[in-house]
């Protein structure tokens, strides 16, 4: 074990994962998450998310309070004098319904949060961008109860703030990356008129970008050799399951997951893979090794290349941390969720299909195109997986069906137990799938 590290106090970091709506923070929980982050409809850097409202908001509280889970809310835009009008009212609301903690960073919302809601833990979002362990104590000093360091950091970086202070620290571990420096990017604000720092990012950096000769408009000469352009700006995704061992023996605090615009099947993947890898490393540290079922759950996720990102830079790969196509790997999508109907116990059939004798039967909303014979995997928790061919499956009338499309609802027998918000993944054909302009 490094000696640098030797005298922090050992600590079992909470999974932090993305709820981009009320259904994906039952799904988070669900699969392992200890908290969700969470955006409102306004004052988050995810405006383009479905976000939840304040109904919504209130239910999602209510959720993580019934699993004994945290919900924390991101007020993270940089805000605008036109924002400080509304956001007092917002803040009470927040702190009415009790919500676990804010994340933020803006120093004006911070006054105001202070101000207004003394009583909720402030969490510092990456887009403060805190880099050294001056800067950690002095957001401590400002009513800061856990920061979440840079990503420009290296392991070395991280591992000395954590030293030298006390202040709970979070890194993320998973997911997208931002080629801006943490997240501060205008890229969009110049090219759209639609600001990231206020949420609504257009994602300019994952463009196919050339280069043009001022006297030969219209000419355009790939800066690489590659026909589909140059994908400069366009960062790999991060994926830090196989580090994870590593990251546990610096005492953070909690592990982020990226993804509030992600789907069911990205968050039940992502979470359930590093759920199981922090079990298993507090439970025996000197045994741990990474499962290769955990990076098979998050190679079947939709995502851009892997890579270590900043914390473990590869110095045999140049430019490792930078995609080169604007294309996401999708070997899987997400077949449907269980719903928990009233009348999941049907009467039996007679029929010599013994498939078609089960007496339960799971109600599924679906979400992608199914034909007779689609190999479905039914997701649970603990990282096991149950197989199954969908060979019957009817309407909620009974009739049966041939085909089922995205955005119906269909029953099948399955002879397994299912509950409700289980994902349900299945095969999807080898096509890359490029980022939309």
């Amino acid at each position: 074990m490094p000696s640098h590290i030797n005298s922090v106090k050992p600590v079992k970091p909470e999974l932090l994962a993305p709820g981009g709506s009320l259904d994906k923070c039952r799904i988070a929980f669900l699969y392992g998450a200890d908290a969700v982050y969470v955006g409102g409809k306004e004052f988050s850097l995810r405006a383009l998310a479905r976000n939840l409202d304040h109904e919504e908001l209130a239910m999602a509280r209510y959720l993580a309070r019934a699993w004994g889970r945290k919900l924390y809310v991101t007020v993270n835009i940089f805000a605008r004098d036109t924002d400080l009008s509304a956001l007092p009212h917002y803040l009470r609301y927040l702190a009415d319904i009790e919500v676990d903690g804010l994340i933020v960073s803006d120093p004006g919302i911070i006054i105001l949060a202070r101000r207004l809601t003394p009583h909720i833990p402030l969490h510092l979002s990456t887009q403060a961008n805190t880099t050294n362990a001056f800067s950690a104590m002095f957001w401590k000093d400002q009513g800061i109860a856990r920061i979440n360091a840079a990503r420009e950091l290296t392991f070395e970086d991280l591992a000395a703030i954590r030293r030298q202070t006390d202040v709970p620290l979070e890194a993320f571990i998973h997911g997208a990356m931002c080629m801006s420096y943490s997240g501060r990017c205008l890229l969009s604000a110049f090219l759209n008129d639609r600001s990231a720092n206020r949420g609504l990012c257009t994602q300019p950096c994952r463009w196919s970008y050339g280069l043009v000769e001022e006297k030969r408009p219209g000419e355009v000469f790939p800066i690489m050799e590659d026909a589909a352009g140059s994908y400069i700006f366009n960062s790999k995704d991060l994926c830090l399951i196989e580090d994870l061992g590593r990251l546990m023996q610096l005492g953070i605090s909690a592990f982020k997951i990226e993804g509030r615009m992600k789907g069911a099947l990205y968050l039940a993947g992502t979470v359930r893979a590093y759920r199981q890898a922090i079990d298993r490393y507090w439970r025996s540290p000197e045994a741990y090794k990474a499962e290769q079922s955990w990076r098979d759950d998050l190679d079947a996720v939709s995502h851009r290349p892997y890579t270590r990102g900043l914390l473990f830079p590869d110095k045999d790969v140049i430019h490792t941390g930078i995609a080169s196509t604007g294309m996401l790997s999708q070997s899987h999508t997400l077949a449907g969720l269980v719903y928990d109907a009233p009348d999941r116990e049907f009467p039996r059939r007679e029929s010599s299909d013994a498939s078609q004798t089960v007496c339960t039967w799971t109600t599924v909303a679906v979400r992608a195109t199914l034909n007779k014979g689609a190999p479905l995997t039914f997701l649970n928790p603990d990282g096991t997986n149950v197989l199954h061919t969908l060979h019957h499956f009817e309407d909620m009338n009974g009739g049966s069906l041939d085909v089922a499309h995205p955005n119906t609802v269909i029953r099948l027998p399955t002879p397994f137990k299912t509950f409700p918000f289980q994902v349900i993944r299945t095969t999807k054909q080898s096509r890359p799938i490029t980022l939309a302009r």
